[in-house]
């Protein structure tokens, strides 16, 4: 008579199966299947390998019907800045200065500066903001840099509000880190010297699917004009974020939750921006 050969199904009881899958979730699934069947008495590590990858699926879709999607409502609203090491092999030490809209990925102004300085920050965005008028908001990193008496006032002078991430948090600056990958595969794959203007102009002339197979610089000359009152729209910022830091009981700072808050708040408010659920990462 012939029989099925192999290890028999071992059952186990309700009470260990949660008690594993909890143990899953608690470590955000970085238990192991080995260090699972350790912990709970009973389970085999086929059993422990199964219970994670169910809990690890059950945590995914979790976190993508709770991942939130920013987007800004028209070209011209916010703008981001970063800068790009250039280390060619024999070469001094260059940096890439690029300013880039936050709606479309439209780059803007470009530079190659020999020093990341305040005075080169000032420099490209002075020449961005008289080229393409001052966006409402301007995305910058931590860098210090960005933090010196010439770039405040010149963001003063303009009434551009400055808008700084949270520490050690890139994915706050998503979109200039997908655009920074796009300049180093298009300089890694070019034989030529460095070349900005030419790559910046085949970048914002390219057709993307998320553009609905338009270019960049099509929604860029086909955007509308922002009419908003930048005197109101700096004391609702600044009003909301006291509001915050007192609720919050933490110190004023120009790069605080309290004033990342109240930028993003106030924007809603003004349908600027949209923050919609539901996941797409």
């Amino acid at each position: 008579m012939a029989k099925r050969r192999g290890p028999h199904p071992h059952l186990l009881s309700v009470t260990a199966c949660s008690e594993a899958a909890h143990l899953v979730q608690q470590t955000h699934g970085l238990i192991g299947a080995e260090a699972l069947r350790q912990s709970v008495g009973g389970l085999t590590r086929r059993l422990a390998a199964d219970i994670k990858r169910d809990a690890c699926r059950v945590l995914e879709r979790e976190r993508r019907a709770n991942a939130q999607r920013v987007t800004v409502a028209i070209p011209g609203v916010l703008r981001g800045f970063d800068s790009m090491e250039l280390c060619g092999r024999g070469e001094p030490r260059r940096h890439a200065l690029i300013a880039t809209d936050g709606c479309v990925p439209f780059r803007t102004s470009w530079t190659i500066a020999a020093r990341y300085d305040g005075g080169a920050v000032a420099q490209i965005l002075q020449r961005d903001f008289e080229t393409f008028g001052p966006p409402l908001v301007l995305r910058l990193d931590r860098a210090s840099c960005h933090e010196v008496p010439v770039v405040r006032e010149l963001l003063d002078a303009h009434q551009v509000l400055a808008l700084h991430g949270p520490s050690y948090y890139a994915r706050y600056y998503g979109q200039l880190e997908r655009q920074n990958r796009e300049h180093r595969e298009w300089l890694a794959a070019s034989q030529e010297p460095v070349d900005l203007d030419r790559m910046m102009s085949a970048l914002n002339a390219r057709p993307r699917g998320t553009l609905g197979w338009r270019t960049a610089d099509e929604l860029w000359r086909a955007r509308p004009s922002i009419d908003v009152d930048r005197q109101a729209l700096a004391k609702d910022v600044n009003d909301r974020a006291e509001r915050l830091r007192r609720s919050l009981n933490v110190a004023p700072a120009p790069q605080d939750l309290a004033w990342r808050l109240a930028v993003k708040q106030t924007l809603i408010e003004r349908q600027l921006l949209r923050i919609e659920k539901g996941g797409w990462c």
